[in-house]
């Protein structure tokens, strides 16, 4: 059975990934706070794969994919006491946000994206690439991007890397946030790197 997944926010990266797992026809939910009649052109263009709906609907979704900016995870991380049960994905990055520095106490910013989310398996993944190259479709020949993937929870980090592989990537588990989840802490080692899995024939 697959992984119920909302995708959360409609900017560039939510659009990205929307048109993604519509194109690999895996289905998932889309929302952000403004409810759908925000973003019909994109809720028609990734239908029926991909389903609009609200913000509270979305939000009982196994797992939650964060495509919104850093800033604004306090805010919906606020929206429950507590979020067990639930896997939620940081695809955002800290570094363009002003005194980012100050904000982050030297912790890693998903580390900082956890604290706003109690209880819930928290995974990195999917913030490494700009969304225009996150959604960009590699002639199949040519391979499948690699996309990276780390998490405190080797479960969830496994049930990310299986939806990953779903719509076509070619996913990396790299360990612990702390550990491996490091290199891709914006600015680090592997973001705005573009790897490509080559085919074994």
């Amino acid at each position: 059975m697959s992984t119920d997944v909302a995708i959360i926010g409609t900017g560039n990266v939510g659009a990205a990934l929307a048109r993604t797992f519509a194109r690999h026809g895996r289905p998932a939910v889309i929302a952000n706070t403004r409810g759908p009649d925000s973003f019909r052109d994109l809720a028609q263009e990734v239908e029926p794969w991909v389903r609009a709906t609200t913000l509270d609907d979305a939000l009982e979704a196994d797992v939650l994919v964060l495509a919104i900016p850093f800033l604004a995870t306090e805010t919906l991380g606020a929206l429950k006491p507590s979020w067990r049960g639930h896997i939620v994905v940081d695809a955002t990055n800290a570094f363009l946000v002003p005194d980012s520095e100050a904000i982050l106490g030297g912790r890693l910013s998903t580390e900082v994206v956890a604290g706003f989310f109690p209880d819930a398996s928290v995974v990195k993944a999917f913030n490494q690439l700009p969304a225009n190259v996150l959604e960009r479709q590699l002639p199949l020949e040519h391979g499948k991007k690699v996309v990276f993937v780390a998490s405190n929870d080797a479960p969830a980090s496994a049930a990310i890397a299986r939806v990953a592989a779903d719509i076509g990537f070619a996913p990396v588990e790299l360990g612990r946030i702390n550990e491996g989840g490091r290199l891709i802490q914006a600015r680090n080692a592997l973001v705005l790197r573009l790897f490509v899995e080559q085919p074994m024939f």
